[in-house]
């Protein structure tokens, strides 16, 4: 009955010492990182403007960043997404600098993100006899979710977030004397997504 008892109890320390091992391996924290996110991303625009561009854009909005993490709880870096409606009226490219934060140093770690920068235009959205002349406008991105680390230099992340685009434009009608417009459209979009995390070894 002892022997049964003495290695029940070293089989319980081994699983629970295996167990704590696992809970505590830790993404490396310090160095270059790369992150590649696919959101779904949901439009609260429910309307049109007059040129034509629909405020509902929805979809797939990928990105990737790349930085420097120079603490186990910030890392800094650059970035760029790409949203785009379903109709090409509406495309843009947000160029953006990002702040994350990560606030444990387990495994799993809850995660934020801060990003803030420029979207450009890309394409082109007139429709004769109007032309639009695209310009681009702010960009912010919020992010919130966990990070679970599979080794040292690979993990996955979870998240919601808040996107706000901002689209800056000058219409002219080419049939007519009237003057060019100024046209700001601001898109604010929620959603979520998954991410994978590289850090070089």
């Amino acid at each position: 009955m002892m022997k049964k008892t003495i290695i029940a109890a070293v089989t319980l320390l081994c699983l629970c010492g295996t167990a704590a091992a696992q809970r505590h391996i830790e993404f490396r924290w310090r160095g270059i990182y790369f992150v590649g996110d696919a959101s779904y991303m949901m439009n609260l625009n429910r309307s049109a403007n007059e040129s034509g561009i629909a405020d509902t854009v929805s979809g797939f909005m990928p990105s990737l960043s790349g930085g420097f993490q120079f603490r186990k709880e910030a890392a800094v870096g650059l970035g760029f997404a790409y949203l785009s409606d379903p109709n090409g009226a509406f495309t843009q490219l947000p160029i953006f600098v990002e702040l994350r934060s990560h606030f444990t140093r387990d495994r799993l770690t809850p995660y934020a993100v801060l990003q803030v920068g420029y979207s450009l235009p890309v394409g082109a959205s007139s429709k004769p006899p109007v032309t639009k002349i695209d310009e681009g406008g702010l960009y912010l991105g919020i992010e919130a979710g966990g990070r679970y680390a599979l080794n040292r230099t690979v993990a996955l992340g979870l998240h919601a977030s808040y996107k706000m685009l901002q689209s800056n434009a000058v219409i002219r009608h080419d049939l007519s004397n009237a003057p060019m417009l100024t046209e700001t459209v601001v898109l604010h979009l929620i959603g979520g997504g998954l991410s994978i995390y590289l850090s070089n070894n």
